[in-house]
């Protein structure tokens, strides 16, 4: 087996075991537990300097503002509410204590808009800044990579490649509160390493193949953008019953059909069909 992400997460799930209380673990946005009825949500996210960003092209109170959105986008992948965040840093000798209150400051604003509170943490010198961000939620209903239904449209919930990397955004939680409340979702997942690789992601925890339509599927500046990730715009599967299929198509953008699984994942344009090449972010 080759070392690569989309191998390793599989390896892990194989590896691990799962204890009843869990309801979802590795292979999702979130680790669900399941208590008296609850579900809890936790994540995790990992922002590197040159690997995610570049000091030269960001400023310290937008690392903060990223590395929070980043993390608490994963909860909004499962149509959670965020509680808590818990951030450890890796910080080396060239960033001054102002540099870090000031990704601080970044991290309690966008704290603050999700209404959330950082309530603990680590530090530790390294050899570049890093910052681990780890954060709790609670779902009613948490949605899942692994409940696509052959039949679902699948949709996004914005236009791709309009969000630059070195800039702050807001984690889709209301987008994810609204489809969930008021519409027979199956499956979702944040946009973080491009909408082909994410919307893969979806398709193997199902089970599932997929037809998307791509000149349907909103970009900014062209396919590149299907590949790019940082975009944390929202992909999410409805049930091919919804009443209110219609009403989602004038709000969202529909950008395919969820297929048997060995229909195989495909894009059409026109009359033309070929096989999704599987292309992405990967860290490894």
């Amino acid at each position: 087996m080759s070392f690569n992400e989309l191998n390793w997460v599989e390896f892990l799930k194989k590896k691990a075991k799962r204890p009843k209380s869990v309801f979802a673990g590795i292979g999702d946005d979130c680790a669900v537990i399941r208590n008296r009825g609850k579900y809890y949500l936790v994540s995790s996210d990992l922002f590197i300097e040159n690997v995610h960003f570049k000091l030269k092209d960001i400023s310290f109170i937008n690392i903060g503002m990223r590395a929070a959105s980043r993390a608490l986008s994963d909860i909004a992948a499962c149509a959670g509410k965020p509680k808590f965040i818990i951030i450890s840093a890796g910080i080396p000798s060239y960033v001054t204590s102002r540099q870090m209150k000031e990704i601080m400051k970044g991290i309690e604003e966008t704290a603050s808009k999700c209404c959330t509170s950082v309530i603990g943490g680590d530090t530790s010198r390294s050899d570049k800044l890093f910052l681990d961000v780890w954060v709790t939620g609670e779902a009613k209903r948490p949605i899942l990579r692994k409940t696509a239904k052959t039949g679902d449209y699948i949709f996004v919930t914005g236009k791709l490649g309009k969000l630059a990397f070195n800039k702050p955004f807001m984690p889709r939680l209301k987008k994810s509160f609204y489809l969930a409340k008021n519409f027979k979702v199956n499956a979702m997942i944040d946009v973080s390493d491009g909408f082909i690789v994410d919307l893969y992601r979806i398709l193997k925890e199902s089970g599932r193949g997929a037809v998307i339509f791509k000149d349907m599927i909103p970009v900014t500046r062209g396919e590149s953008d299907l590949y790019r990730g940082e975009d944390y715009e929202l992909i999410f599967t409805v049930d091919k019953n919804e009443p209110k299929i219609e009403l989602l198509k004038k709000k969202f953008y529909w950008a395919g059909y969820i297929k048997e699984r060995r229909f195989g994942y495909y894009s059409k344009e026109g009359n033309f069909k070929k096989r999704v090449k599987l292309k992405g972010y990967f860290h490894f």
